[in-house]
């Protein structure tokens, strides 16, 4: 400590120094020692360092006195209450100082205050308070005009104070009522700085003012001000209303029908700065008063379309036409500096933008009147009034993208009554215009509105692939113009390109083979740029080119070998360059490879002189994946691509590439081994082939089943020509086999490859390996689960003792394979049934025996065994609950074999009485989830539909729910088989039976009809689905609880199903959000009592169909009546708390707008929880309930930075400064903050998905 105080003592004397630069070096090293952590201040020497540091204020050179300012920001963090409230003494008295030899100190000390309150920490409440209330009451005498002396004082003490209400206005309560009186005679000052300032000083401070002081606001501005006939008052007015619109929009929100209709008379006013600032605010309206502003939408509508082509100055007669319209606005023929109107028509543009973005739900009236006016609006002659008219169709195009997505929802019915149905349709017939607008924009001398055309058109064709079939070569020359034109910067001719790229990928390839040779051109020539972005973003568009105009797997639409000389010397000369940048080689490679890929026939000679480049590049490390990826595709061509010259060279660089690291290049190396092993298998030689072996087995692991199947895949091609080689490395491979075989996410594509790799080892052995002859893989494969024993090498087996029940079902499809391809399906399945009656048998051994009989009963019939009825009936008898699965799953599996034979057995067993139903629907189920297949036709079953129904519903008011999901799950699968016939059953039966137990089941089976995703039934279930979700009304709780399962269920799997019906069932669902006292009851567990409540599973269920319904159906919700049930989930029970914290990170994406006028809301029940403790005797589970409480509300806090303006949000400030007051809370937020930061990095990574801006 006495160094510090040593070194801090030598700088503030070094501070008075009469040398300048010895003051400033001092003051930059001052700066440098308060800012480190590890520094201690006594009293005499933190008063030595304030008194410094505002003496230096007061230095004659002004870089000092900067250094200065940032000194306070530190020392204020770290001074103790004297010096903090002497620090802001000081720079008061000298911000309110008149003498005009000190105007420098007046406007540094005024910039030093404002640098001390953004600096004050939060964690010190007390203190921030005091010093915000004191400077408050040396400055509030001087906002009156009579006070201050000097304009420029006036200005900054509005200043200042505007900012302390905005950082800590919560902090003025006593104050608020005072300053609000000094505040208002300033509206009417004749100066307009003087206004704004003021306007500015009310905006915040009725963001934290009492409502009563803000109604007082209101009634004063509607009675002095709004009635004034003086111009200056109507802009104040507006401007007034702009800003407290802007910070509390929500308060403001009920007031807003006294002033629509005045703001709305001062658009006919002759002033356009009155019309613009008028704009603004019914802007500021859309945004933050959304609710309360809805009826007045149309007639805000209309006035921005009036005005969104005022311009009294010029006669756009003929522009339409004439292509050089523009051109010579853009010389500056027509500006008039004194003309303004341009901005009217800006505001308007701005208006009709707001009510696009906050207005999803009228997309369809958008796009009939706003669009076309926009679009007749972008021959506009003012350059910023055209990028903004541009950027509002944009902002409506994403809109339409939105509902588009919504529509596009997995869904077999379209409600051709949904007003959103016309979507694509109306933006269709607005195409040709669009057209032709943008067509004049592409060849615009301004830069902007080149590139916001190209923007815009990048993202029609996005949001609706295939627009441009018919106007695409109208695009063309100006596409060539922005690529070619020597005042294009990089900018608009990456645009251009992303444009070209975006418009390959979503539209038919005959569009472009009628363009190919002006495309062709253009790309080769920006290839040949100078600029490496440029360079690589046009090789990946003739690669998308070369691949739609000469695809290999059908008819070429066109002769493309007129292309070929100007396209291979212009890719080949970057491709061949070693000192380009690593972006432009990694693309020519790509590119290379597409050339060979699609133009490898008349590219042979070439390919011969490529060939050792790509090696060459192969070896490089940086190029190395592209290299290989590229080769995968020279390689894999049709046209036959002969390699054979690097053949060996591939080979054996790829056999080392098994090894690294990288999993991409891991990938791609198997895949080019596994091409060049189908093409060249003979050519290979027998050492290269068993070096590559060896390395596979190691690459088939449960932890990357990707590479594991692609290895697995050399393995199979490289079986049928070098089966010596696979006998050299059999025992690794095998074990590596049967080991992923066992694993529980095995599955799909994968296990096809396991059984496909098995069926060439069964081959190769069948031939002269007794090792891998079937029956002994059969027993390889079941050796693990049966005993620990040696092979015949005395190698000890890999046993797995703990494997997944799922793991099994692997095993039994290699060994059904084996079985059935060896032709010892019958004497496996013996040996199986075997083992099930064995008693001696563990539940292993009985579980891998049936899912072998259920493997192999799909395909081959076992109706002759003659003890497999008498396996089952043991299992169901005696067996665990794990058996009886496996045994309910394989007795449905086996009436693949003999659809006649075991399917009615299976309802017979259902018909009786026994104690076996519950393995038996399990049966059914099997047997109804495989119909249709390959084994299984819905005609080979319709015989016995109606037993199965009738079977079913006579089980339906069973009393265990578990039986009547499973009951329900049967009945559903079945409706959808024949849903016309079975639906109207369902209703009837839901309709007349009086019992409970009934009518869940009959929810629960019209669930699963809805789930089904294989059959078309939305037309069936539009009209059907009202009934059931109607019981949402039902007085049995068990009832409605079922009922929101099913809601939830519709809206996740088929949202078009509640559209027309949601206003109606989106009340029944908020209601059972409702605590119901009702429902709670006190239950006494031995000297203890304990709160139980019933409805808390309901309420659940509400609350995850609300969160379902805000991906699904976000437009047909009053977003804000949605939050309010939000706010109160968070003052519920654990499990809603957590589930509204999701709610609201959800929200921030969806409607960030929206949530800003709800943060005071979510926040003040944040820090109510932030600031709760678990009670003293709680045990350890509920310590970790609470800390996990706390993570998923600092997630939502998260989020809630992210709003836009979130800086300026009072309510998040307060949270923040919660969270760093308590040091744990501190902790938890930067650790959940760098967790999140991860995740949307990784998130990025794979495609970054935008905030929506609703």
């Amino acid at each position: 400590m006495a160094t510090q105080t040593y070194t801090i003592t030598t700088l503030l004397e070094k501070l008075s120094s009469p040398d300048k630069d010895f003051r400033y070096m001092a003051a930059n090293d001052l700066i440098n020692e308060l800012q480190k952590e590890s520094l201690q201040l006594d009293d005499e020497t933190e008063k030595k360092v304030v008194s410094g540091v505002l003496k230096a204020l007061d230095d004659k050179n002004g870089e000092v006195q900067n250094l200065a300012v940032k000194c306070l920001g530190p020392l204020i963090r770290r001074a103790r209450d004297p010096s903090a409230e002497t620090i802001v003494d000081k720079l008061c008295l000298n911000t309110m100082t008149c003498d005009k030899d000190h105007v420098q100190l007046r406007d540094i000390s005024s910039m030093a205050l404002k640098t001390v309150f953004q600096e004050l920490p939060n964690t010190n409440q007390i203190l921030v308070g005091n010093l915000a209330k004191r400077v408050t009451g040396k400055l509030h005498p001087f906002i009156s005009k009579e006070n201050v002396p000097e304009v420029s004082i006036h200005l900054e003490i509005l200043e200042i104070i505007g900012m302390l209400l905005q950082k800590h206005g919560n902090h003025l309560t006593s104050h608020h009522a005072g300053l609000m009186d000094a505040f208002f005679p300033l509206l009417k000052n004749a100066r307009p700085a003087v206004r704004k300032r003021a306007i500015t000083a009310l905006s915040n401070l009725v963001n934290v003012c009492p409502e009563e002081l803000f109604d007082t606001l209101i009634k004063r501005v509607l009675g002095e001000l709004t009635h004034s006939a003086n111009m200056a008052d109507a802009k104040t007015v507006v401007q007034f209303l702009e800003g407290i619109s802007r910070a509390a929009g929500r308060q403001f929100g009920k007031h807003l029908n006294q002033f629509i209709g005045y703001v709305l008379e001062l658009v006919k006013k002759d002033d356009d700065e009155l019309r613009e600032n008028v704009f603004h605010t019914l802007e500021t309206f859309l945004q933050k008063c959304h609710t309360d502003v809805t009826p007045y939408v149309p007639q805000i509508v209309e006035v921005s379309l009036q005005y969104l082509s005022y311009d009294p100055n010029y006669s756009y007669e003929g522009s339409d036409e004439t292509d050089d319209a523009l051109e010579e606005d853009d010389e500056g023929q027509f500006s008039d500096d004194e003309d303004i109107s341009w901005k009217v028509r800006r505001g308007a543009v701005k208006c009709l933008e707001a009510v696009v973005t906050t207005r999803r739900e009228w997309i369809l009236d958008s796009l009939r009147r706003i669009s076309p006016a926009l679009i007749s609006r972008f021959n506009d002659r003012e350059d910023t009034v055209r990028v903004d008219v541009v950027t509002a169709f944009l902002s409506l195009l994403q809109q339409t993208d939105h509902t588009l997505g919504d529509l596009r929802r997995k869904s077999d019915f379209v409600d051709q009554h949904d007003p959103r149905a016309g979507v694509a349709e109306a933006l269709k017939e607005q195409l040709p215009a669009l057209i032709q607008a943008l067509k004049r924009l592409l060849v615009n001398k301004s830069i902007k509105s080149r590139q916001a055309s190209l923007q815009l058109l990048g993202r029609l064709v996005q949001v609706l692939p295939g627009s441009l079939n018919d106007h695409f070569a109208v695009l063309v020359p100006g596409i060539e113009f922005c690529l070619t034109d020597k005042t294009s910067v990089s900018n608009i001719k990456l645009d251009a390109l992303y444009f070209v790229q975006n418009t390959i990928a979503t539209h038919p390839a005959e569009l472009f083979a009628r363009q190919a040779g002006p495309l062709i051109k253009v790309l080769m020539r920006c290839v040949a740029d100078n600029f490496y972005k440029v360079i690589a973003e046009s090789l990946r568009a003739v690669e998308q080119l070369v691949a739609i105009l000469r695809p290999v797997d059908r008819p070429a639409l066109l002769d493309i070998s007129p292309f070929v000389p100007e396209l291979y010397p212009g890719v080949l000369t970057r491709f061949r360059d070693p000192a380009l940048d690593q972006e432009i080689k990694e693309q020519a490679v790509s590119c290379m490879g597409q050339l060979f890929f699609s133009l490898g026939d008349h590219l042979r000679d070439e390919l011969k002189q490529c060939l050792p480049v790509f090696v060459d590049r192969l070896k490089n490390e940086p190029t190395r994946l592209s290299t290989m990826k590229a080769l995968v595709k020279v390689t894999s061509s049709p046209l036959r691509n002969d390699v054979s010259p690097v053949l060996a060279d591939l080979l054996t660089l790829s056999t080392g590439f098994l090894r690294k690291n990288l999993r991409n290049l891991r990938l791609a190396t198997l895949e080019l081994i596994g091409a060049l092993s189908r093409d060249y298998g003979q050519g290979i030689g027998a050492p290269v082939m068993s070096n590559i072996i060896k390395e596979l087995p190691a690459l088939i692991q449960e932890s990357d089943l990707t590479i594991a199947q692609v290895a697995l895949h050399v393995i199979v091609a490289a079986g049928n020509t070098h089966a010596a080689a696979i006998r050299e490395h059999k025992e690794p491979i095998v074990a590596r086999i049967v080991e992923i075989s066992r694993s529980p996410v095995m599955q799909g594509s994968t296990l096809t490859a396991v059984v496909e790799a098995i069926k060439i080892l069964a081959v190769i052995g069948s031939k002269d390996d007794t090792d891998l002859k079937p029956t002994v893989l059969i027993k390889r494969f079941l050796q693990p689960v049966y005993e620990n024993t040696l092979n015949s090498q005395n190698i000890p087996e890999v046993v797995f003792s703990a494997t997944h029940r799922q793991g099994f079902f692997g095993t039994a499809k290699c060994v059904a394979a084996l079985a059935l391809a060896s032709g010892t399906d019958a004497a496996v399945v013996a040996a199986c049934i075997t083992d099930i009656l064995t008693k001696d048998s563990s539940e292993n051994v009985k579980m891998i025996s049936l899912a072998v009989i259920a493997e192999i009963g799909y395909y081959s019939d076992l109706s002759s065994q003659p003890k497999l009825q008498e396996a089952f009936h043991f299992v169901f008898e005696n067996g665990k609950d794990d058996s009886k699965t496996f045994a309910a799953m394989a007795l449905g599996k086996i009436c693949g074999g003999n659809v006649r034979k075991f399917v009615p057995n299976i309802i017979a067993e259902l018909e009786n009485e026994s104690q076996k139903q519950y393995v038996i629907l399990n049966a059914l189920k099997e047997l109804i989830h495989l119909v249709p297949s390959e084994r299984i036709s819905i005609e080979g079953i319709a015989p016995f539909v109606d037993r199965m129904w009738n079977s079913l519903l006579k089980r339906a008011g069973s009393v265990e729910e578990g039986y009547r999901n499973l009951l329900g799950e049967c009945l559903g699968k079945l409706t959808a088989l024949e849903p016309v016939r079975f639906v109207p059953l369902l209703i009837d039966v839901l309709q007349k039976t009086p019992a409970v137990q009934v009518r869940c089941t009959m929810i629960t089976a019209i669930k699963f009809t809805v789930s089904d995703e294989r059959r078309a039934i939305d037309p069936v279930l539009k009209d059907a689905i009202g009934v059931f979700l109607g019981f949402l009304n039902d007085p049995d709780l068990t009832v409605r609880r079922t009922a929101l399962t099913l809601f939830n269920c519709v809206a996740h799997n088929k949202p078009v199903l509640l559209k027309d019906k949601l206003n109606v069932l989106l009340p029944l669902v908020y209601k059972e959000t409702c605590i119901k006292e009702e429902l709670i009851r006190e239950v006494e567990m031995g000297p203890f009592k304990h709160e139980v409540d019933d409805g808390l599973d309901c309420r659940k269920a509400a609350y995850e169909c609300l969160y379902t319904l805000l991906d699904s159906c976000l437009d047909q919700l009053n977003i804000f009546e949605f939050m309010d049930y939000v706010s109160r989930g968070l003052t519920d029970h654990y499990d809603i708390k957590t589930l509204c914290f999701l709610f609201i990170r959800r929200l921030v994406q969806s409607a960030p707008l929206s949530v800003t006028q709800r943060v005071d809301q979510f926040v003040v029940e944040i820090v109510k929880l932030l600031q709760s403790k678990a009670k003293p005797n709680a045990v350890k589970q509920e310590h970790e309930k609470n800390d996990e409480l706390k993570r998923a509300a600092l997630r939502a806090v998260h989020s809630l930075t992210l709003l836009p303006e979130s800086d300026k949000s009072r309510s998040i400030a307060e949270v923040m400064g919660t969270i760093k007051a308590v040091p744990d809370l501190a902790a938890m937020w930067e650790h959940v903050k760098n967790e999140l930061t991860l995740t949307a990095v990784a998130t990025h990574a794979q495609g970054d998905v935008p905030m929506d801006t609703n």
